[in-house]
């Protein structure tokens, strides 16, 4: 190997040996660069870090906020032991938590120990709408929570009872959107609340409290809250007992109104008028969502107008006003397509198929139908226009124009139970449209030769009957639509034999394009002779 193109390999620098002043600057530098630890930071290497708080707070004079702590985590072992699916949190492997828990009690233990029952309440029911924020494990903490802040508010009286009802809302709110299952309890709690905050303007939120609403009353959003459990179990109540449910209706609509929401107001409302066609109390019904009707053309409510159309159209449908049912789902359409609401449109457009479906209609009923289903899955559809300002239009010549689709594939969510009833409904609407020309065909086997060999086809090769078929023109038949003779027969199919043969012959291309006659070609050809001569 040539010595010139090869480097020697230089040997690692070579450092003094560490001599024993060396070695003490290292260890000292060592020992001021770790972390100072008290007794508090060792102990909380060694022992867990719940126990560790637990002795921090009695040891600081938070004997109350350490007992509490205690109890806690005692509660969090049993509920963990009697957990068979493995939902409860382990408080004390959450550091977070215990971290964020601890602080907050020495601020209400020192507020108990001045005697300010208010901000101790506010700071244990603000640690509890922490924590009914967070995952469904922890929720047992929220609980005990705000019932310690409702039992600490109930010693505050010097507000005329304002700090325990918001306590107390806030409480049977968190039981309904938490477990909205058992609804008796909060009912209870908010008929209450409700009944101490009659005449009182009480605000629900503090002067501190950043809300969007900060002039909110207690009376009014325990009404809302009264009114969402008694729509709830009037819809649930409605299908066996249709007079509870009317009643329970009717006490929504008042508390409705006690909140002064008008939307509310309409909501109950339909649940009455629905209660009422429940009962077959069809005119009473009626008058009910017009009402409905009315308050939502006042706020100018668009999905409620669309629901209250709809609802309406059922009661004329059901009173024989085919009409202007069908008048009422057109609106409902074109209002839910110009404000671009999809689910709305294509209720309107099922309604209107299975309309059209019972008027015996099918031809209209398939094609709504599947328009709906287009429009539940979200694909780009076309709306009939004529059909929309016109239902009681028949024939294709009305169907010429279309508007263009109020959704995209890309970003429009899937109603997958819509679109598979509108699914179905339109199969059984295609079935009932072939059904009628399925008895035209049997009465037309009478005479019709061509009308026997369709009907055999479909009972022997399930054909089907509606399709055209070239061999259908190679029958004799005699009938008056088709007077075809096995002599008319024979020429068909020589005549057919003809044009094939000349169309093969005259299927040639060249650089001058497709030849049309057999002068073109003789043209052609002695064009080409000519060019040797």
């Amino acid at each position: 190997m040539n010595s010139g193109t090869t480097k020697r390999r230089q040997l690692p620098k070579l450092y003094a040996c560490a001599t024993k002043l060396s070695l003490e600057n290292l260890r000292n530098k060592a020992l001021f660069g770790l972390d100072l630890l008290d007794a508090k930071g060792i102990r909380r290497i060694k022992v867990p870090l719940h126990e560790c708080i637990i002795l921090e707070l009695r040891e600081s004079g938070y004997a109350e906020s350490s007992s509490y702590l205690q109890d806690l985590i005692y509660d969090n072992v049993q509920l963990l032991e009697e957990d068979e699916l493995g939902i409860v949190v382990d408080l004390r492997k959450r550091p977070d938590y215990l971290n964020h828990i601890y602080p907050i009690l020495q601020r209400a233990e020192r507020e108990h120990d001045k005697g300010d029952s208010k901000k101790e309440t506010l700071h244990l029911l603000g640690l509890a709408l922490f924590f009914a924020d967070r995952e469904k494990g922890i929720l047992w903490l929220a609980e005990k929570l705000f019932l310690a802040a409702i039992a600490v508010a109930s010693q505050y009286l010097i507000d005329g009872g304002r700090q325990k009802a918001c306590c107390k809302y806030r409480y049977a709110k968190f039981l309904l959107d938490k477990f909205p299952a058992i609804d008796e309890e909060p009912f209870n709690i908010l008929t209450e609340v409700r009944d101490t905050s009659i005449g009182k303007d009480w605000l629900l939120h503090e002067d501190t409290e950043p809300d969007i609403n900060p002039k909110e009353t207690v009376f009014r959003v325990t009404a809302i809250q009264l009114h969402r459990v008694l729509i709830n179990n009037a819809r649930k109540y409605r299908p066996t007992d249709a007079a509870k449910a009317e009643r329970l209706s009717r006490l929504a609509e008042r508390r409705a109104k006690d909140a002064e929401d008008t939307d509310k107001e309409a909501e109950a409302i339909i649940e009455i008028g629905i209660c009422q066609l429940v009962m077959n109390n069809l005119n009473s019904a009626q008058k009910t969502f017009e009402r409905a009707l009315q308050i939502h053309q006042k706020s100018n409510n668009i999905e409620g107008l669309c629901e209250t159309k709809m609802h309406l159209a059922a009661v004329m449908q059901r009173l024989g006003a085919h009409e202007i049912a069908a008048k009422l789902l057109t609106e409902m359409g074109m209002l839910a397509m110009d404000n671009g609401l999809r689910r709305q449109l294509g209720r309107a457009l099922h309604l209107l198929g299975e309309l059209h479906l019972r008027r015996e209609k099918p031809e209209l009923g398939t094609q709504h139908l599947t328009e709906a289903f287009m429009c539940f899955m979200g694909f780009g559809f076309n709306v009939i226009k004529s059909e929309l300002e016109a239902p009681q239009a028949e024939g294709p010549e009305k169907n010429s124009k279309m508007l263009s689709a109020i959704c995209s594939p890309e970003t429009s969510e899937i109603f997958e139970e819509e679109a598979e009833q509108s699914r179905l409904m339109a199969a059984i609407s295609a079935g009932q449209e072939l059904m009628a020309s399925y008895f035209n065909l049997l009465r037309e086997s009478r005479t019709c030769a061509i009308a026997k060999m369709k009907t055999i086809e479909w009972k022997l090769d399930k054909r089907g009957w509606w399709n055209f078929r070239r061999d259908h023109n190679y029958l004799p038949c005699p009938c008056p639509a088709h007077n075809r003779t096995p002599l008319d027969v024979l020429r068909i199919k020589q005549q057919e034999e003809k044009e094939a043969t000349i169309v093969s012959t005259l299927d040639m291309h060249d650089d001058v394009g497709r030849m049309v006659s057999a002068q073109d070609i003789m043209k052609l050809r002695s064009s080409y002779l000519a060019g040797f001569t």
